[in-house]
């Protein structure tokens, strides 16, 4: 890996990240509350793998007999039918599951690939310290939150940045907003707006941050009480919008159908009230805000 750009999966060699393995697991399952018994069932996949395939099975439950250390070190964590352990050729379809397995791909590491290779490393010192297990806990890894802020805001940090050598601590005390406990991909849109408007430097306010959860509870439950009229004739998630708006209204407001043009206004009302509450925010006034 160290001659090679990194992704989010496989960010060095001293860690890999296996949360979405085997692909049946259920969503808020974590590796990482059961690391002694897993790290167990590892090196038994792992030195057992030719055996194993000679018996093939379909795997059922929580775990994968082909999820096994990749490195003698014992490090990296993987499929072991993945083609690449394999000169090439994919088994992965031993395990029942081939086509899932070939297509699994979490939204996070889809907004990593959009990163460029400098952005990608800034964002990757969050994680530094991490192992496999750590790595792979939505829990644990703080990588996972982030990218669901998009690539664009990620971007937009690491150059304001530069050469600034943050490590987790430090970069979660210089921008305060990122501590918050609100959904990231929900508020993306909103946060990034702000942002391509007045600069990355208001995300270091630590009152912006208590300024924009009150601004994020407002807008989304004003929103909401307006859907309540809209057609409920398309999925949300299908119709022509920006896609982090259209995350908005699925995550933040709970708008799963509705129809394009009822999309479009909430949306406009949406950019006049975010415009109201910059001139505010920026005044240290936030209640004064109107009714669009």
């Amino acid at each position: 890996m160290d001659n090679q750009e990194p992704t989010l999966c496989f960010p060095d060699s001293e860690k890999s990240c296996f949360a979405c393995c085997p692909p049946i697991r259920p969503k808020e399952y974590e590796h990482a509350e059961y690391r002694i018994i897993i790290r167990r069932m590892l090196r038994e996949n792992t030195s057992d793998i030719e055996f194993k395939k000679q018996k093939a099975s379909t795997i059922t439950g929580f775990s994968c007999w082909a999820l096994g250390y990749l490195d003698k070190e014992y490090r990296q964590v993987g499929c072991l039918l993945h083609p690449g352990q394999n000169q090439g050729q994919d088994l992965r379809y031993l395990v029942g599951y081939g086509q899932k397995c070939r297509r699994e791909s979490c939204q996070e590491a889809r907004v990593f690939l959009e990163l460029g290779k400098e952005v990608k490393e800034f964002w990757l010192r969050l994680a530094q310290g991490l192992d496999s297990f750590s790595y792979s806990s939505r829990a644990e890894n703080p990588l996972f939150k982030m990218m669901g802020w998009g690539s664009e805001l990620l971007t937009l940090i690491a150059h304001k940045a530069g050469g600034e050598n943050f490590d987790r601590q430090t970069f979660f005390s210089t921008y305060p907003i990122f501590s918050s406990p609100l959904n990231s991909r929900a508020n993306a849109y909103l946060l990034q707006r702000i942002s391509a408007n007045k600069g990355a430097g208001l995300l270091k306010d630590k009152s912006f941050r208590y300024r924009f959860e009150a601004f994020s509870a407002f807008i989304s439950a004003y929103l909401k009480g307006l859907s309540n009229n809209c057609r409920q004739t398309e999925y949300t998630h299908l119709l022509e919008a920006d896609c982090k708006f259209l995350d908005f209204l699925r995550l933040s407001l709970g708008i799963r159908r509705t129809n394009q043009k009822d999309v479009m206004l909430l949306k406009n009302i949406t950019d006049a009230t975010l415009e109201e509450f910059l001139e505010n925010s920026l005044e240290g006034r936030f209640y004064a805000l109107s009714v669009p």
